[in-house]
């Protein structure tokens, strides 16, 4: 008995063990095709579905052409998705999606919170560009129209009081550092896409800065996600998120007003 256990235990010993499963690679979401065409001056969303962690669609954009002079306000609740097109424009939306995007290379994009890098004032308006490419005086103007001429003596300052600016400025300040870049940029700007923006300003300072920025990218396309229902009238497309889908209310671009001060 003995000797004829072992036999059996040799022979399954000596039987090759099965293979390792084949490894499963995971499944890669389908991804929103993002084109960047050199010369154009339009943004076009074709057929545009962004889809949430699960793999379900989460918020259909459908199709829309923005022409120079286009201002569009996305509007919605909280968490319904309006800021992902922003994210998919900047192939940074990582859930997956179906449709097309195209746009001009020449974008902008400023976030509802920017990072601000451990560099002076006149590096932080000027990035992403080099500080070889602006003069003081250049950086000086786009700081006091943004509402912060008392920085202009130390934009050359990395620090304020020891402390990184990133660290120093209010809310409603680094909302007006932001701006100045976009003015500094303003020229080759074909598309600027804001988030925010006036979201820590005071009515007054919104009420200045946004009809500027406007102005000032009056050959463009102006692209905002906002909540204050007082920035409406000065888009004319309005895209409004509900129940999963977005739909356009579009008039011909308005005469875009003059900016209150200098």
């Amino acid at each position: 008995m003995k000797n004829f256990l072992s036999k059996i235990f040799r022979k399954r010993a000596q039987k090759p063990s099965p293979p390792p499963p084949p490894k499963q690679e995971p499944v890669q979401p389908p991804s929103v095709a993002l084109r960047h065409e050199e010369g154009s001056d339009k943004v076009v969303f074709k057929d545009l579905v962004l889809y949430d962690a699960a793999g379900a669609p989460l918020i259909d954009f459908g199709s829309v052409t923005l022409a120079p002079g286009d201002r569009m306000m996305i509007c919605g609740p909280a968490g319904c998705g309006k800021s992902a097109a922003l994210s998919a424009m900047r192939n940074s939306w990582m859930l997956g999606g179906s449709g097309e995007i195209t746009v001009p290379p020449e974008i902008r994009f400023v976030p509802q919170e920017e990072y601000f890098p451990d560099r002076t004032l006149f590096g932080i308006v000027c990035a992403p560009d080099p500080v070889a490419r602006f003069t003081p005086e250049q950086v000086a103007q786009a700081l006091t129209e943004a509402g912060l001429a008392e920085f202009v003596g130390a934009m050359d300052d990395t620090t304020k009081r020891g402390e990184y600016w990133k660290n120093t400025l209010s809310g409603g300040q680094k909302n007006k550092l932001s701006i100045a870049g976009i003015f500094l940029h303003a020229a080759d700007t074909k598309v600027l896409i804001v988030d925010e923006i006036t979201a820590a300003l005071d009515a007054k300072s919104e009420a200045e800065l946004y009809p500027r920025i406007l102005e000032r990218l009056r050959h463009g396309i102006v692209i905002c996600v906002a909540h204050h229902a007082v920035l409406a009238p000065q888009h004319n497309v309005i895209a409004t998120a509900a129940d999963g889908k977005v739909s356009y209310t579009k008039t011909p671009p308005p005469a875009l007003p003059k900016p209150p001060g200098p």
